[in-house]
């Protein structure tokens, strides 16, 4: 037999096929977290420390534990849906520099003023 001739070729071994793992913007994944795969985390979302993350988290979640579980909501429904339209992590780093005050703050309203003036 040559070399290589006993193994399968890769497409027909039986591995699990998993949509792709998605982690979205401004998401804080605490120390240790496992990601597990095809899972989607949400924009603006945060997982706690050593949670393992198996299932999708929603944007702008707080999610922890083994399993992760949504434990709250960062924000309103109003106001998530304004940061998802904003999308601020796609603006010139120059904006996103001039809005680091109001983002620190998590003011909503003032980085929406914000946006319509400068973006």
């Amino acid at each position: 037999m040559k070399n290589g001739e006993k193994f399968l070729p890769l497409s027909d071994y039986p591995f699990k096929q998993y949509k792709d793992t998605t982690i979205g913007n401004d998401v804080w994944l605490g120390y240790d977290v496992t990601v597990m795969p095809g899972v989607s985390i949400g924009h603006g979302s945060i997982v706690g420390a050593k949670s393992v993350v198996s299932s999708d988290i929603p944007p702008y979640s707080v999610a922890v534990g083994n399993p992760a579980k949504v434990v709250k909501a960062r924000f309103t429904q109003e106001e998530q849906a304004i940061l998802l339209d904003l999308a601020w992590w796609d603006w010139d780093i120059a904006h996103i520099e001039q809005a680091m005050p109001i983002l620190v703050k998590g003011d909503i309203q003032a980085l929406l003023t914000f946006a319509k003036i400068v973006v």
